[in-house]
């Protein structure tokens, strides 16, 4: 009998066991203690650093030691140091540690003029860089041990039942120290020659994270096409998993960002990043919009008065115009706009074109500036929208463009926006559905604060340039 062949029995026997548990609380401690490996690797970085600067740093820096070692986590921890890595290697973490040191200590000697003397912050820093890497190596150690013995172990689904699927499966196995355990293959084929239990089809995935409580999902090579897998990976965004894929030709190598690759056994791991559903970026797309909704407020307060007046004046009916779109998860929002066509009662089920007859004066202004949308800004104080998303479309249309246009439904996983991606990309009015699409789904699945930040630059640009024309 072959050393993977006992290997893998041995593993499923433990994780047998493991099965009986309770579902949730197993669970639960399972994810705990993997996610402390992030938590020791921090908690080892403060001891250093304080015996670090007790020793060597008091009479250099002085009162900026705090400054120092908050420095020095923070850049850690902006460079992915305390997230739960698979991959725990001292000689990748040299680099991004001299960084971590070398910033905080360099602003505080360029602040301080480096009391006329570098040498001292140059021996605070290589005692420091030294101390940390040796710390480091230290807690790996332990991390690895502890993986090992199964105490900091987490259950692995892959998807994709292909031989790079079978020699991943084995490479786990045969080095615990990983910390993973393959639970089983999920694919659509059926082959007998498997010798890893298939647990189901890629429509499934969502049951089988559910029912056999995965921690990891790693896609890998199977018979699913690439559009069905887009698919379900989005389907299951808000699971609690983290998710990897084994990219194709990955034996040519790789070029990617080191702090999203785990090397595991020479198979290269790029994490799935899903800033947008996890609750810290939830957290702050929310604090940015509602700050940025704020201000905007305050700043056009005169200018959205002028508006309200002239909508009151110019035509009969309400000054705002209330519709119902469809928001996050497709549930009904009511959108504010203010009034810039004459009352009527096609404006859920008839499509507006530029020439529409409807339109009124001042609402033509509005509608070629924008301003017509100014009350959304209370839309997003409230919660229903944000500043940067999909834009929000009504029922009617919603129904018929998710039966025509491919993957039109997944640009519902985050709230609305009052301006996005598409639109400073010119898709305005009457443009292309599965190009709007496109660029909406493209915006979630790459959000960032920045990112927000200059797609609000290019649509007040566009309003500028509107208004000069």
């Amino acid at each position: 009998m072959s050393s993977v062949t006992i290997g893998r029995d041995l593993q499923h026997w433990q994780w047998s066991q493991a099965e009986s548990e309770t579902g949730s609380p197993a669970r639960a401690r399972r994810r705990f203690w993997a996610r402390t490996s992030g938590e020791v690797v921090a908690g080892t970085d403060l001891l250093v650093l304080a015996l670090a600067v007790a020793f060597f740093a008091p009479s250099v820096l002085q009162w900026t030691v705090a400054v120092f070692v908050v420095g020095v986590l923070g850049v850690c921890a902006m460079r992915g140091q305390y997230t739960s890595r698979i991959t725990l290697s001292v000689s990748r973490d040299i680099g991004t540690v001299a960084a971590a040191v070398a910033v905080p200590l360099t602003v505080i000697g360029a602040f301080d003029g480096f009391n006329r003397q570098v040498r001292p912050f140059v021996l605070v820093g290589v005692s420091t860089l030294c101390l940390l890497l040796i710390g480091r190596a230290c807690a790996y150690i332990g991390i690895r041990r502890a993986r090992t013995r199964g105490a900091l172990g987490q259950r692995v689904l892959i998807v994709g039942a292909g031989p790079v699927a079978e020699r991943f499966c084995d490479a786990l196995e045969l080095n615990p120290s990983y910390g993973l355990h393959p639970i089983g293959l999920l694919d659509d084929c059926a082959d007998e020659s498997l010798s890893r239990p298939v647990l189901g089809g890629i429509d499934q995935l969502d049951n089988v994270l559910r029912d056999h409580r995965i921690d990891r999902v790693v896609i890998a090579f199977g018979v699913n096409r690439d559009p069905d897998l887009v698919r379900v990976i989005r389907s299951c965004e808000n699971a609690e998993v983290d998710m990897y894929i084994i990219p194709r030709f990955f034996e040519l190598g790789l070029q990617a960002a080191p702090r999203d690759v785990d090397m595991v056994w020479g198979f290269p791991l790029v994490r799935l990043r899903r800033s947008t559903v996890r609750s810290s970026g939830r957290l702050a797309k929310r604090a940015f919009d509602s700050g940025i909704a704020a201000l905007m407020l305050l700043v056009v307060a005169p200018i959205y008065g002028m508006l309200a007046l002239g909508v009151k004046l110019t035509s009969p009916g309400p000054i705002y115009f209330r519709q119902r779109r469809i928001g996050k998860n497709g549930c009904e929002v009511e959108v504010l706009k203010f009034r810039s066509m004459r009352v009527n009662s096609e404006s859920d089920t008839q499509w507006s074109v530029d020439s529409d007859d409807r339109v009124t004066k001042i609402g033509a202004i509005m509608r070629k500036t924008s301003l017509d949308e100014l009350p959304q800004l209370w839309n997003v104080l409230r919660g229903d929208m944000s500043l940067v998303g999909p834009r929000p479309e009504r029922p009617f249309f919603v129904e018929q463009f998710e039966q025509e246009v491919p993957r039109y439904s997944d640009r519902h996983r985050v709230p609305v926006g009052l301006t996005g991606l598409a639109q400073v990309n010119g898709l305005r009015g009457d443009t292309s559905i599965q190009d709007r699409a496109w660029f909406d789904n493209h915006y979630i699945e790459n959000w960032s604060v920045g990112g927000d930040l200059v797609i609000l630059a290019r649509t007040a640009g566009a309003v500028i340039k509107q208004v000069r024309e």
